[in-house]
């Protein structure tokens, strides 16, 4: 309630400012809060009144000048002797008609947590038989949803009360102490004041059938749909990662390169130029315009290690998109050896096959291949990034050699609003960095030393494998000693214990990593 109002005070500010003087208005009898309301400057000070009077359950009347607020459901304040009527008015009561009673009453509102569009809350009186149809009335207070349910109760009873009729009697002098809003007791009935006439020494009165019990309820609201969030106008930051990786498809591999993926930070976002600078920020020269938005976010839990050999079946990670639209996908083993749902997670290449949303953009992906690409296996703390590696999603930027083991920087700047997001790192060549040769041996006859390797490609898949078109052969180092061959086996004179790396040679950016055994 810290965010509401006194009733009190919003109805004593409401006769304030339409110029009522502070004595002759009286608001210490009403009781409750206010959450809100919708006023024009319009409509008359007497409306929004009304609109208050009707939720909250008050009658405003005059009692000796004054304007007092009174609320209904309280304790007679008199029985009148029917002895004491003037003329035929005990008589005269009149029955409202039962069509005035329905059997549904809806009551539309603003829900203090409902947005700005209207909620509703019914009473359904379908078993009442006396009643028909259904009834809407709105009002432009803001009610919280279990009171607004209680209110649309009271308004229906007050309202099935009410249909028992009405009296219009006259009364002598000594009932000038009576005003409307005041509850009496009459031929054994609890009736409410709803009308007061004098007219030549004698007070008319018209009396309304009152229920105390009908100004209660306990009922329960139906609780709103959650507010929509606010559509930004205005495109936010760029989120943006430089990825320095082992190539993803063949049609890359005609020069050397990096990968860049960018998303949005809202649904304003419409794209991003993207410059490199080679300067630490200085200037920036190379740019390129884009809207293609890659999968991407950050770990919410942090992710072990495991051995490359086997799926990694007993590690789980959750991670946060950065767009709640965004969905991953589970795949079967099969699906995964065939390079569908590659990610990166830090430098290290994954492939996940489960994959299940735990909340609005937060998912928990599982079953693992880890180190893919020849990527190296890592602990990953939360907070590491993750990046759909979808090639269609990703941009394969061509650069030159002497940006090799340099420092690259790059700036996104958000189409529309301008608002820049910075990275930088060093630049290695992944893209064109051999892998390590496999199934590497060596073995000993007649004095020679034979040593034998497998070696690995990037390019094409199942045994229909190949190197870079940037492949140039293979470094076998001995005790030290190299030798640069393009065959896959090596025989010299055996020089006793030796020491054997085998490396892939790229043109471009040298030998890659060994392999390596002691024979």
């Amino acid at each position: 309630m810290s965010s509401a109002y006194p009733l009190y005070a919003v109805v004593a500010e409401i006769c304030e400012r339409a110029g009522v003087p502070y004595d002759k208005f009286d608001t210490t009898l009403l009781e409750g809060y206010v959450q809100g309301m919708q006023i024009t400057n319009e409509s008359p000070a007497f409306e929004h009144i009304q609109e208050l009077a009707q939720v909250y359950f008050f009658d405003p009347v005059n009692r000796s000048g004054t304007v007092t607020f009174v609320p209904r459901g309280g304790e007679p304040v008199m029985e009148i002797d029917e002895n004491d009527l003037i003329g035929d008015s005990d008589d005269e009561k009149t029955r409202r008609s039962p069509e005035e009673i329905v059997q549904v009453l809806n009551l539309n509102y603003y829900d203090s947590v409902g947005g700005i569009d209207t909620c509703k809350q019914t009473s359904d009186r379908s078993i009442d038989t006396r009643g028909e149809g259904e009834k809407s009335i709105e009002t432009p207070v803001v009610l919280e949803t279990d009171q607004a349910a209680q209110i649309a109760v009271i308004m229906h009873k007050v309202m099935i009360e009410e249909q028992r009729g009405e009296f219009d009697i006259t009364l002598p002098r000594n009932y000038l102490g009576l005003t409307a809003g005041d509850v009496v007791l009459y031929q054994g009935d609890r009736l409410r004041i709803d009308e007061v006439n004098i007219d030549r020494g004698e007070q008319k009165y018209k009396l309304i059938h009152d229920r105390k019990s009908a100004y209660q309820s306990q009922a329960l609201g139906v609780a709103p749909m959650a507010a929509p969030d606010p559509v930004p106008l205005v495109a936010g930051a760029t989120h943006i990662e430089f990825i320095d990786a082992p190539i993803l498809s063949s049609g890359d591999d005609t020069q050397l390169g990096y990968y860049i993926a960018i998303a949005g930070s809202n649904s304003a976002w419409s794209g991003a130029t993207v410059a490199l600078s080679l300067d630490g920020g200085e200037n920036y020269t190379e740019s390129d315009t884009t809207d293609v938005e890659a999968v991407m976010g950050e770990l919410v839990t942090a992710l072990g290690t495991h051995k490359r050999e086997i799926p990694d079946s007993h590690n789980r990670v959750q991670i946060q998109l950065y767009d709640d639209g965004d969905a991953l996908e589970y795949r079967t083993l099969a699906q995964l050896l065939n390079r569908q749902n590659r990610a990166l997670i830090g430098n290290e290449i994954v492939s996940f096959g489960e994959a299940d949303e735990i909340s609005p953009g937060v998912w928990e992906i599982g079953y693992l291949l880890r180190g893919r690409l020849n990527t190296e296996i890592a602990q990953h703390s939360a907070g590491t990034r993750f990046v759909l590696l979808d090639r269609n999603t990703l941009n394969y930027i061509p650069t030159e050699r002497y940006n090799l083991n340099q420092t690259l920087t790059f700036r996104a700047t958000s189409s529309g609003s301008g608002e820049e997001t910075t990275t930088a790192a060093t630049y290695t060549g992944a893209s064109h960095i051999e892998p390590a040769p496999t199934s590497l041996r060596a073995y000993r006859s007649g004095g020679q030393l034979t040593i034998e390797w497998v070696g690995v490609g990037y390019l094409g898949g199942r045994a229909a494998y190949d190197q870079s078109q940037f492949f140039t052969g293979y470094r076998v180092t001995i005790n030290g000693q190299s030798t640069d061959t393009t065959a896959t086996s090596l025989t010299i004179t055996d020089p006793g214990t030796a020491t054997i790396q085998v490396s892939q040679i790229n043109s471009i950016t040298g030998a890659g990593p060994a392999a390596e055994i002691t024979a």
